[in-house]
């Protein structure tokens, strides 16, 4: 996650392209239910709130909203592997009548997108390390900084562990915001990095170590407040 799936979907989202489209976006949890992707679908095309409990009868009031129009639909952060469950979902995407329906997914995972697909899956690639470095040098207020020298051998070899992802830098880069330069070492040199580099990258649990960096570093009443954010489903 952070390496942009859903930054480049959002400027897509937002095009002048598609200005005159029906925009819907869903968040799609990581429990899937096709009921609540097709009643968020049916809520933002139509602007009336849906709550239908029966996938027929979504699937019914969908031909109907859908039907000659030009929808644009983004499926943001999609976790679900089973192929007859995607292909339901596919299915329920081709409803309407003379309708011309655009689907945007993202996920993290390479193989849900090959299994999905319509057209060829575009893949963002990691950031260079130099891009890293730029993205925490402005971040961290570099330029007003002493010691610039030593702080950017410290600097880029952080930026280097943030693996090439945008969100990486971007924490990082406010966490050093403040931060001295023995400081800067200590982000550096921290154990956080060795140990969440271990975790499965497509794992719905994993936790980017700049990530981890940064709640480390929070005052305890912040710490609290994140943990309680946390009980919420996304």
């Amino acid at each position: 996650g952070g390496i942009g799936n859903t930054t480049l979907a959002k400027l897509v989202f937002n095009h002048t392209q598609f200005k005159d489209y029906p925009r819907v976006w869903v968040y799609v949890s990581r429990t899937f239910d096709l009921i609540k992707i097709g009643n968020s679908i049916v809520s933002q095309v139509s602007e009336e709130q849906s709550q239908m409990t029966d996938k027929e009868m979504i699937q019914r009031r969908l031909r109907k909203v859908l039907a000659g129009k030009k929808v644009l639909i983004v499926l943001d952060n999609l976790w679900e592997k089973d192929p007859s469950t995607l292909d339901e979902l596919k299915s329920m995407l081709k409803l309407g009548k003379d309708s011309k329906v655009v689907v945007i997914i993202t996920t993290r995972d390479e193989g849900i997108a090959k299994k999905i697909h319509t057209v060829e899956p575009y893949k963002i690639e990691p950031m260079t390390n130099d891009m890293c470095w730029t993205i925490i040098k402005h971040k961290s207020a570099f330029d007003d900084k002493p010691y610039k020298d030593q702080l950017e051998l410290i600097g880029r070899e952080i930026a280097r562990k943030c693996g090439g992802v945008a969100l990486a830098a971007q924490s990082i880069g406010y966490l050093l915001q403040t931060r001295t330069s023995d400081e800067w070492e200590s982000v550096k040199n921290s154990e956080i990095w060795n140990v969440l580099a271990l975790q499965d990258e497509c794992s719905p649990h994993h936790v980017p170590a700049s990530l981890m960096l940064s709640y480390s570093s929070m005052p305890p009443y912040l710490k609290l407040c994140f943990a309680y954010c946390a009980l919420f489903p996304r």
